[in-house]
């Protein structure tokens, strides 16, 4: 027998020992699949606080609207006091990107909308008196001679990992996120606010 061939056996031996060597088979197979679980795992803790800021806005904005449908007469300090509550509501996440705007709208005759008052989080009155509201207003709500509260919730939503990955999956950095609630004042025709 040449002697090469003795070589070539001791060879052959030790590969088939290296493929039926199975020790760090699941190590190998964990770290080819562990970018894709990172992925995974970032993606759904984006998705998830994407959707809980969207329900606390749209909690907010409920809130704010069936509060002040309840009133009368109402105050600034009484609508400050409320827009208050926005912060409890999106707690324990910041409220720093939120504003909430709630308005008294009156449909005339022709079921045509003019804003009675409006009042903002930020301060101020947002939508001048008098003026077409600068939201589209649902056909359902626009009866004639009757009146409306208006609520709308803004916020600027900037996922945790909003700067990672981003230059391989675009995408944006921050999602403006938004709800309106239109009710009917509960004990008169049109909540007042004389001082707003």
């Amino acid at each position: 027998m040449p002697r090469h061939f003795g070589h070539f056996r001791r060879r052959l031996a030790g590969l088939r020992s290296f493929h039926a060597d199975k020790r760090a088979v699941s190590a190998i197979e964990f770290s080819m699949i562990l970018p894709f679980l990172l992925i995974l795992l970032i993606g759904m803790e984006e998705v998830t606080g994407t959707l809980n800021y969207d329900r606390k806005v749209s909690r907010i904005a409920n809130s704010v609207a069936d509060l002040v449908a309840q009133a009368q007469t109402i105050t600034p300090a009484d609508l400050s006091a409320m827009m208050a509550l926005g912060g409890k509501i999106l707690d324990p996440y910041p409220d720093t990107n939120l504003e909430t705007i709630v308005a008294s709208v009156t449909f005339d005759e022709d079921g045509d909308p003019a804003v009675d008052w409006s009042y903002s989080s930020k301060g101020g009155s947002p939508w001048a008196e008098g003026s077409t509201p600068p939201i589209e207003l649902p056909a359902t709500v626009a009866a004639a001679n009757t009146s409306i509260v208006v609520t709308q919730t803004n916020l600027n939503y900037v996922p945790t990992f909003s700067g990672l990955f981003t230059e391989y999956f675009s995408r944006a950095s921050s999602i403006d996120l938004s709800d309106t609630y239109y009710l009917r004042p509960r004990l008169t025709d049109t909540v007042k606010c004389p001082a707003c």
